[in-house]
C-alpha cells in the first residue's frame, strides 16, 4: 500500500500551531480533500481529528484516527500506524493518505513507511513542531513536483527514496 503524508508547515519549516489561530486556509483544505477523495480514506491522529473531524464525517470518507489514548463513536479508532495500514488493506484501499498531525507523521516517517509527501509551504513564519523521523536517521527525497495551489501557498510534492 502507497502511504502518501500530507503536511502544512510555515515559511521557517514548522507545523504552525492551531493554539496560536495558524488553521489551514480554504485552498490547503479544498486540495487536501481532493486528495483525500482520490484516496477514498484520510487518516488523522487524535488531536487532528478533535480539530477537523466534524468536516471529514461530512465527506463519505473512510476516516481512521490513531489514537492509543481515546475512541471514537462511530469512527474506526486503532492504536498503531501496523493497525491502520491492516484496516485500510483488509478494506481495499490503494492509498493510505495521512494528514496529521505532528506525531503520527514522524512515527511513519521513522519506520520508514512513507512513499510520497504533499508539503504545503504556509506564507508566514512561527514557532513549532518538526516534521522528522525520531531516529536521526538521514532520508533522502526526489523531487516530483511542485505547484501553486493558492492563497500563496506552494505545495512541493517529494518521493521517498530508499
Amino acid at each position: 500500500m502507497k502511504i502518501i503524508l500530507y503536511a502544512g508547515l510555515t515559511a521557517n519549516g514548522n507545523y504552525g500551531s492551531s493554539d496560536s489561530g495558524q488553521m489551514p486556509k480554504q485552498e490547503e483544505l479544498d486540495d487536501l480533500f481532493s486528495h483525500a477523495m482520490e484516496a477514498g480514506n484520510i487518516v488523522l491522529g487524535r488531536r487532528s481529528y478533535e480539530i477537523f473531524g466534524e468536516e471529514l464525517n461530512q465527506n463519505g470518507l473512510d476516516v481512521v484516527v490513531v489514537s492509543t489514548s481515546k475512541m471514537f463513536e462511530g469512527i474506526k479508532t486503532v492504536g498503531s500506524p501496523q493497525e491502520m495500514l491492516d484496516y485500510l488493506n483488509k478494506k481495499g484501499y490503494k492509498q493510505a493518505f495521512v494528514v496529521g498531525g505532528v506525531t503520527l507523521h514522524n512515527s511513519l516517517l521513522t519506520k520508514d513507511l512513507v512513499n510520497e509527501m504533499y508539503i504545503n509551504i504556509n506564507p508566514y513564519i512561527a514557532e513549532g513542531l518538526d516534521l522528522r523521523p525520531t531516529d536521526g536517521k538521514y532520508r533522502d527525497l526526489e523531487l516530483l513536483g511542485h505547484k501553486h495551489i493558492g492563497g500563496n501557498i506552494i505545495q512541493i510534492q517529494y518521493k521517498m527514496n530508499g
